[in-house]
């Protein structure tokens, strides 16, 4: 087989189903290979859109999400796509093409490196130079995708290497050797944190989007926290990996971290973090953190580079969260921790009973609609029903990580590290492609939507079972949040009082959809998006004074948290 051939081929080994992506001229001979071998294939309507709809198919199933892309300006469109992916953890494989070997270097017809333009965003990169490199290389790209900590791996490939015989290979590639120092796993270190623990008197067991990644680590961390009575809180990146209703579970730590929680980090004795990094949405002044209360923190990451990177742990674990969990629960002591702890708890419930009467104010539905009042409404019309929720970056993002339940481990998708705007739309197609038979409800703001606007294409011709909930409020929101607390209300360039008729360019890909301006009309439309299995686009003109509480400030930590009625 010739480099294409023998690349779709290596994709079928892997069960691969769909790729992403859009054609061009250093690809084209991969994609006549794609038509011949009957190979699965999304085409998006930007490259950006190929790789977020990757990121969405990988997020939910763990497995490589694959795009391709040309070479030049096709490359470069991935690089958004690429970040976000390594910010947070998206195991994805780039197959890009380049100019002909003989041609690199020279500035030849849309030639870019994007080896170079991508070496500080991906696990590693690869230009492959020789027939004999092709498929091993592939080989070490896949594994690596998902070794470890996962994360983006890309593989550019020069056209005339398409075109050439690949020689035969004998048996199954070897995958990737890494040679590094022994782990300091959790087995061994398990007597300390129970003796840590065994000291403190106001302890919180923090888990981010590492648990979620680990395979198990959902069930081991619910069991854990079930026979210790630990309280529990996690980064926006682990929603879903606990039950929300769970009453251990104080909610989303961070910036606009849920009360209970964010009081819970900043007053705890005892800080044991597995599977997070500590970014500045976490905390946000890590000199200030340290300093004050002594807290004991332990820190356990399968990424030893996480570890010490923000904040310096007392006790470092480089493990997988659900072994650390496990080793944990093989080593339980007999002490009695729900007495231990009592008081601390007693004190973190009656912080969650007062922020639960707030909400249940903000959850009233009436013709301003509040969005917390809209995604709640949405949340209980698919409760039950195992949701896939899906954010765009912006306001809407946080109100739907606070307000709306989600009912299972890799449910929730949406752009943590980057904080890229136009995932959203992307992101909802892969999770639909990855997860046929579940609802996928889409919030996403008026300025994010116009972004990737062009993916509603696909979205109709696969008919797939997404829902758009567009959370117009005429504005940046987020950014004009900014401009209005800390900025003097100068709001320059936030204001966005020339949208276009969302449902008439829904209309024109052929998409059903309808608006929303009061209570009586949103109900009415959710219960029409409810009923058909195809996509629905809800445009809904939501309060635009509404702003996003609790927030702390920049640089600042859980003490400085600004929440109106706490």
């Amino acid at each position: 087989m010739n480099g294409a051939q023998s690349i779709i081929q290596f994709l079928k080994d892997k069960g691969v189903n769909p790729a992403f992506g859009y054609p061009g001229g250093s690809v084209i001979v991969l994609y006549d290979a794609i038509y011949q071998m009957n190979f699965p294939h999304i085409l998006t309507r930007h490259e950006q859109g190929a790789v977020h709809a990757a990121e969405g198919y990988a997020k939910i199933t763990g497995k490589p999400g694959v795009v391709f892309a040309t070479s030049g300006p096709g490359a470069t469109n991935l690089v958004t796509g690429i970040a976000d992916a390594y910010l947070d953890s998206v195991p994805i494989l780039a197959i890009t093409g380049a100019v002909s070997r003989n041609a690199i270097g020279k500035d030849a017809f849309q030639e870019a490196d994007i080896t170079g333009i991508t070496q500080p965003i991906t696990k590693y990169n690869y230009l492959v130079m020789s027939p004999e490199d092709l498929i091993p290389t592939l080989e070490e790209a896949w594994n690596l995708t998902t070794e470890g900590r996962p994360g983006p791996v890309l593989v550019n490939i020069p056209k005339d290497l398409f075109l050439t015989e690949i020689p035969e290979r004998n048996g199954k590639g070897e995958g990737v050797i890494i040679h590094r120092p022994p782990r300091k796993v959790a087995a061994n270190r398990v007597p300390r944190v129970y003796e840590a623990l065994r000291s403190a008197s106001k302890p919180l067991l923090l888990v981010g989007g590492g648990v979620v990644l680990s395979e198990g680590g959902s069930e081991a961390l619910r069991e854990f926290a079930e026979i210790t009575g630990i309280p529990v809180a996690g980064t926006m990146m682990a929603k879903g990996v606990i039950d929300e209703r769970n009453p251990q579970y104080l909610g989303m730590v961070g910036m606009h971290g849920i009360p209970q929680a964010n009081t819970a980090i900043g007053r705890c004795d005892l800080l044991l973090a597995v599977g997070c990094r500590f970014s500045d949405r976490i905390i946000g002044n890590p000199e200030k953190y340290t300093q004050g209360i002594k807290r004991t923190i332990i820190h356990v990451d399968i990424d030893p580079a996480e570890i010490g990177k923000n904040i310096r742990p007392d006790i470092e674990i480089e493990d997988d969260a659900c072994n650390f969990f496990r080793c944990m629960i093989e080593q339980l002591p007999t002490d009695d921790f729900g007495a231990l702890w009592a008081d601390w708890k007693s004190e973190l419930i009656q912080k969650a009973e007062r922020y639960a009467k707030i909400c249940k104010k903000l959850h009233d539905l009436d013709d301003r609609l509040l969005p917390e009042a809209v995604i709640h409404a949405v949340s209980e019309a698919y409760r039950g029903e195992n949701p896939i929720l899906v954010t765009d970056v912006g306001q809407q993002q946080i109100f739907a990580a606070q307000h709306f339940v989600v009912e299972s481990n890799r449910s929730f998708l949406t752009s943590g590290g980057l904080g890229t705007m136009g995932t959203g739309l992307p992101y909802a197609i892969g999770a639909a492609i990855a997860a046929p038979d579940r609802p996928v409800v889409l919030f996403v703001g008026d300025g994010g939507l116009q972004m990737t606007i062009q993916e509603l294409g696909p979205l109709k011709s696969l008919g797939l079972n997404v829902k758009v909930v567009i959370c117009d409020n005429q504005q940046l929101g987020m950014v004009r949040q900014w401009q209005e607390l800390f900025y003097g209300k100068r709001y320059s360039q936030t204001i966005l009082d020339n949208n276009p008729n969302f449902i008439q360019i829904a209309d024109a890909y052929g998409l059903k959809g309808g608006r929303a301006t009061c209570a009586g009309e949103l109900m009415a439309e959710i219960e029409k998006m409810r009923e058909t299995k195809e996509p629905y686009v809800l445009h809904v003109m939501l309060d635009v004074k509404e702003l996003v509480y609790p927030m702390i400030p920049a640089g600042k930590n859980p003490e400085d948290m600004m929440m109106p009625g706490m």
